[in-house]
């Protein structure tokens, strides 16, 4: 079971935090003994922006998102499983240019950031998106709401997820003044104990939240995090999700953890029919239309596919083998063997042992890293002699005849 002692260091000089999430693969695996922490396994809040840079730039923001209501409603078409309040960069030619090697250079320095961090060259480095998110609280009273407000569709948080990058960075645009709460908070901290000190780098539950407006928080994207809520105000965040050249990743990582996050997702959603029929079950009890001893709830409702009751199913049953009808019903030993399984705990540490692994395995050591090829963009004209094309120029009628036959 992992610690809930955590890592966190910080750097006077370079003003760096960097928070080491705790190991939850069993200690008596021998085979990762030496491969915790690695660098995924590391959080680094670090600052990024000048006072005057992170001003600008949320000025230019707010500009943009107010002429075309960019924070008024939740974006479905960009961000399809978690929604955001957000626009991407590249809409606003301003901010795009402010950002760009004519403005403050904003991808060298963030990508350096992230190569430090990460040991991954800046040439690896490539944006999957970029965009602005705005997260605010929401007016529950009627006679505060404001005309304005009226048919926003704003959000105060965003639920827990897996981004589609290796490598992601949220930089803090808002002052501290103007809003309450928020953060980037990660599952994998959620355990740890820490100080009650409100100015600390990591507040409970697993929350990290930037000293000041311009810094930059740079983790995995595949550790789970979301956005915590804001309680107070409007926070505004620049986010970035960062691919990395396959040449640094290890064949298949990715594939296993994922199958592996799928079955805690199967485990998830019978965990939540296991609750809503035990409750339903539990009521029936109560006005004492159910024995006890039946569990009536629990019948096979799909079981086309499964063996049937046939006078030869029958026999064989006889020799060990079970079969299923329509009335089935699932046995208590098996019952409780599943719901054990689906214990919502016990799906979060699998789910967090699964992270654990693909963080220590996912990065390949430089050494084992092969050299980048570069896919030409566009290609070359070069003049060719026709006799030269060895029958494999097909329909030519450059006046000779070329046989055409074994192309």
């Amino acid at each position: 079971s992992p610690t809930n002692a955590i890592a966190i260091d910080f750097n006077e000089e370079s003003q760096r935090h960097i928070v080491t999430v705790p190991k939850f693969l069993p200690s008596d695996d021998q085979d990762n003994d030496d491969t915790y922490p690695s660098l995924l396994h590391r959080i680094h809040i670090v600052p990024l922006l000048t006072d005057k840079e992170t001003s600008d730039l949320l000025q230019l923001a707010r500009t943009y998102a107010t002429e075309n209501q960019s924070w008024d409603q939740q974006d479905s078409s960009r961000h399809v499983s978690y929604q955001t309040v957000d626009f991407a960069i590249e809409e606003s030619i301003q901010i795009s240019q402010y950002l760009g090697q004519s403005g403050i250079n904003f991808e060298e320095r963030i990508f350096s950031a992230l190569s430090e961090a990460y040991d991954v060259d800046e040439d690896d480095l490539s944006f999957l998106d970029l965009f602005c998110a705005s997260y605010e609280v929401k007016e529950t009273d009627d006679a505060t709401t404001s005309e304005s407000d009226e048919g926003r569709d704003t959000m105060d948080r965003l639920a827990v997820h897996r981004d589609g990058s290796l490598l992601s960075f949220t930089v803090l645009l808002s002052p501290l003044e103007e809003f309450e709460g928020g953060g980037t908070v990660f599952d994998a901290l959620g355990d740890v104990e820490v100080d009650d000190d409100n100015n600390s780098i990591l507040q409970a539950p697993g929350i990290i939240q930037s000293p000041q407006a311009g810094y930059a928080t740079l983790h995995s994207g595949k550790l789970l995090h979301g956005g915590h809520v804001v309680a107070k105000g409007q926070r505004i965040v620049l986010v970035g999700f960062v691919d990395v050249h396959e040449r640094n990743i290890k064949p298949g990582v990715l594939g296993n953890a994922a199958k592996e996050w799928g079955r805690n997702d199967v485990r998830t959603f019978w965990n939540q029919r296991r609750l809503s029929l035990s409750k339903r079950q539990h009521q029936c009890d109560l006005e004492g239309k159910i024995d006890e001893e039946q569990q009536p709830l629990w019948k096979l409702n799909n079981w086309r596919y499964l063996s049937k009751d046939t006078a030869e199913r029958r026999l064989i049953s006889n020799e060990g083998r079970s079969y299923f009808g329509k009335n089935s019903v699932i046995p208590n030993n098996t019952l409780k063997r599943i719901e054990g399984r689906a214990s919502l705990e016990k799906i979060r540490r699998r789910r967090l042992v699964t992270e654990d692994r693909l963080l220590r395995d996912i990065l390949l050591p430089r050494e084992e890293r092969g050299d980048k090829v570069e896919e030409d963009e566009e290609g070359e004209w070069l003049e060719v002699d026709p006799n030269d094309m060895d029958g494999l120029l097909l329909g030519w009628d450059g006046g000779e005849e070329s046989d055409t036959s074994s192309a």
